[in-house]
């Protein structure tokens, strides 16, 4: 086509004919915008949550506004458990996280299902699923559970990664994140424990390869601890279990003029139960059997209906 018969084209053709055309360009520009972002977004290579170039702190805001303390948990070395590979979850308290512990034991399998054991003879259990459907359920305890309510998206290290959003719908103002390849907000083994003991568990600081990847925005450091300004947490409640922090026993004492008969349970920081015994009037436990750390326990009355929670602290 010639010079002129271009210029004619063009000029002959109608304002509304350019308009279809760019109004079908724009839609299809719209629709490979939208698609490559999904893809950007979501379609990248998934970040494993189980690695051994991690480390996360973790706070715990007490009942008592003064108490919070500081846990440090990393992944390290294999071990296999009835011929399953786990890595070593540890943990450490002090502010330069030099003294580890052994803290359970992690894995994750090619469905991007992330299990816990909380110790050698415990049945393990699924703590994360990183490719849920809405209104997926998952269960903390028998009554503690949060359900999927939609998914969004967070940049870390100028990488998208995938956010799921968690509820508990008997109680709203209770909200999670799962973010992949870091875990729950609320520290990475400790999905789920606001429900069980309700203090307040948050995800500070996560590092990956030596480097700051992820801190909350609410705080400024990586590492608090008011533990031992106050000694014992008091709870609006006619149950009062002392001492704690305890040693070598707890003491529960309440007034039961009806002799109605109560349920104590005490649970460990995988929401395993511990103990179980039913009392009726003020008494002791022996703590000799049970080791060192957090643990949190539920009263029951006699129609199952937990009546109070809180948190024990025991340290021989």
């Amino acid at each position: 086509m010639k010079k002129l018969d271009y210029f004619n084209f063009f000029c002959n053709f109608t304002f509304k004919e350019f308009k279809k055309i760019f109004i079908m360009k724009h839609k299809i520009l719209l629709t490979i915008i939208f698609a490559v972002s999904m893809q950007f977004c979501f379609g990248q290579e998934y970040h494993k949550l189980v690695d051994t170039n991690k480390i996360w702190s973790v706070l715990i805001n007490g009942d008592n506004p003064y108490y919070k303390s500081t846990h440090f948990i990393k992944f390290q070395g294999d071990t296999i458990i009835n011929d399953t590979m786990y890595k070593k979850v540890l943990k450490a308290e002090d502010e330069f996280h030099n003294n580890w512990e052994l803290n359970g034991f992690i894995r994750e399998d090619s469905t991007q299902k992330v299990y816990y054991k909380y110790y050698l003879e415990s049945n393990e259990k699924l703590i994360y699923d990183f490719q849920p459907n809405i209104n997926d359920t998952f269960y903390f305890t028998q009554y503690d559970y949060l359900i999927v309510g939609g998914f969004d998206s967070i940049k870390i290290n100028d990488q998208y990664r995938k956010v799921i959003n968690l509820s508990c719908p008997s109680a709203p103002y209770i909200t999670e994140k799962w973010i992949e390849g870091i875990g729950s907000t609320e520290g990475v083994i400790y999905s789920g424990y606001s429900l069980i003991t309700g203090s307040d568990f948050e995800l500070l600081c996560f590092y990956e390869n030596d480097t700051l990847s992820y801190i909350d925005s609410s705080y400024n450091e990586c590492y608090y601890n008011t533990y031992g300004v106050i000694e014992n947490i008091s709870v609006n409640s006619p149950f009062i279990i002392y001492p704690n922090p305890a040693t070598q026993t707890i003491n529960i004492s309440f007034n039961n003029q009806q002799n109605m008969p109560y349920t104590f349970e005490l649970y460990n920081y995988y929401g395993e139960i511990i103990c179980k015994k039913q009392i009726i009037n003020s008494t002791s436990f022996e703590l000799s059997n049970i080791s060192n750390g957090i643990y949190f326990y539920i009263i029951k009355d006699n129609k199952n209906f937990i009546i109070h929670r809180n948190k024990l602290i025991i340290t021989k």
